[in-house]
Order: C-alpha cells, then structure tokens, then sequence
C-alpha cells in the first residue's frame, strides 16, 4: 500500500475518539487521591513561610514547571529547579522554609535520588506525586500522592501520556484549592497579570481594581485651599470636592494648585471653588474594566472617579491598571 492510500485508508477522527476515551476511562478514579494524603499536602503548603518548589525529570519535568507557573499565578509563590542543576548548585536556593513537590511516576528517578541526603540535611518538607506507594521518593517525603495510573495510552504502554496528565490534574487541583482557601482576589489575580488580555475582560468590573470611598482624600467646597493643600499630601495628588449634599461637584489636583500658586499667593482666602475643576470624568462601578482604560487613555488623566447613583464610591488610578 502506498503511502497516499494508507493515508486515505486511515480514520484519523475514530482513531482519535478511542485514545481519548481510553486517556479519560485512566483517569476517571484520580478523584481517590483527593484524600487525607491531599488535605495533608494542602496544609503544608498553607503554613509555607517560603516557596514551593517543583521538582521532576523527563516529561514529569515539564509537569512540574507548568505546576509551579499556575501555583504562582493563583496566589502561592513557586518556581521550578531542575534536579540535573540541583545537584550542580541550585540546592542553594531551596532554605527549609520552603516546600519541596516532587513529581516522579516511578519514584525512583535517579537524578532526584541522588539529591535526596542534600534535601535531608535542609530539613526541606517534601510532597510527592508517584504512580504508586512503597517506592524511595514516597518513602521520604511527608507527604505523598498517588494516582495509581497502571496504563498508559502509548501504543507500547510506556510513553508518558496517562501518568503526566494526572499528575498535572492533581497540581492544578491544589494550586486552585489553595486559591481559594486563600481568598485570592480578583485585583491580585490583575496586579500579576499586567500584560496579555487578561484585564481587558468584561468579566473585570471597575469594582474589582478600584479604591474604596472610604480610602480617598475629600473636602467640601468652602473649605480654603491652605487646607486642600495640606490634605492633598497623598498617593493620588488629587482631592475631591463635595458640596453641602455630599454630592461630587469637582476634583483639585497637584497641578491646578501649581498653576494658581504661580499667578496668585493669598490661600487662606481662595476657596477651592475658585481653581476646582468641575467637568467630571466618571465611570460607574459595574462596568467593564477595559471601559475605564479608555476613559484613562482618551482623556490624558491619571486619575478617574467612581461614582455609583450620584454618590462617590471609589476611585481608579493609572497605577492600579498598568495602563
């Protein structure tokens, strides 16, 4: 058969739909391993003082690099040490404050063996995740995971495939169960997230990245500049002006009082509503973050006003959004 016919011979989509199904069937028991094996690996990296740090050789190493990527996006600092650069220096930056979580299907890796007398004399915690128990690495570590992945859906039972995605299922299982334990924020879920799309989301609200009334520098407008200018001392360069209603009738920034200390000195007996701008630029708190970017951009301000049924609830500055 030429190779044009095997080609046209082959089914690739049913081919396809029967690995997959055989991947899924593996891995339909992994929720066994969510046990107190789980909850006791949930705990020690809870009360980590350090960082967790992954371990793992192979196809399991790479595993463990996107473990330590998605721990580190949602809330637990991590990084990933290859054991091969381990063992030539980088124990150097494990202290025992820190989490070992090493991932190894059989649990006999050589290069992670040979590290082991050094992460004893660190008196390092160690978490495993292995196929199965009784091996060296389990024997060793505090804590050990198993997923009891027997088979592998290689045509020869023996490439990684079954074995690296439970692993990879249970890492991001922690990494998220921690999350939330933690109560990971939105805001800093942004703040690690300055580039890519991520806060250009209409999942991402105003409410979500903006700073609360309550923390915001006020005035009412027959207070004098001398006392704006002593309450302007802060982080925004800006104070917002209420009148008699507590409604927001303008802001006074840094550079309006630069610009009227230059033509004018007498600031006991100016009121702020002689310099105050009053043509407002303001969003409302349910809508998209990416709306307020624009108004930020468009307008040239560094600072913009939340303001929710005519009331002040918070306020957006250009440093909160990296824009």
């Amino acid at each position: 058969m030429s190779y044009n016919e095997l080609l046209v011979s082959c089914n690739f989509i049913s081919i396809g739909k029967s690995i997959l199904k055989q991947e899924i069937d593996c891995l339909k028991n992994l929720s066994k391993c969510i046990d107190i094996n789980f909850h006791n690996a949930c705990k020690l990296i809870l009360y980590c003082t350090g960082k967790v740090i992954t371990m793992g050789v192979g196809k399991s190493g790479h595993i463990a690099k996107k473990i330590a990527a998605t721990f580190s996006s949602t809330g637990t600092p991590s990084f990933f040490i290859h054991p091969n650069d381990a063992g030539h220096g980088d124990l150097g930056m494990i202290s025992s404050n820190d989490i070992i979580v090493i991932l190894s299907n059989s649990g006999e890796s050589r290069e992670l063996l040979v590290l082991i007398p050094a992460l004893k004399h660190l008196k390092v915690n160690i978490i495993s995740i292995t196929r199965n128990v009784g091996n060296t690495i389990s024997k060793i570590s505090q804590v050990n995971i198993y997923t009891n992945i027997i088979q592998e859906i290689c045509i020869f039972g023996l490439a990684p495939t079954t074995s690296t995605t439970a692993m990879l299922i249970i890492g991001d299982t922690l990494a998220i169960t921690l999350s939330k334990i933690k109560k990971f924020t939105l805001n800093k879920f942004i703040l690690s997230h300055p580039e890519g799309t991520i806060k250009n989301t209409n999942l991402i609200k105003v409410s979500d990245v903006m700073r609360d009334v309550k923390d915001l520098p006020v005035m009412y407008h027959d207070n004098s500049l001398y006392e704006v200018i002593q309450k302007i001392n802060n982080s925004l360069g800006i104070v917002i002006i209420y009148n008699k209603d507590n409604n927001v009738i303008g802001i006074v920034t840094n550079k309006d009082i630069k610009n009227f200390l230059l033509n004018n000195s007498n600031l006991k007996q100016t009121k702020i509503l002689s310099i105050m701008k009053t043509n407002l630029i303001s969003i409302t708190s349910n809508q998209p973050l990416i709306n307020a970017i624009n108004l930020i951009k468009l307008n040239k301000i560094k600072n913009l006003i939340v303001i929710d049924n005519y009331k002040l609830t918070g306020i957006i500055n250009i440093y909160d959004i990296f824009v």
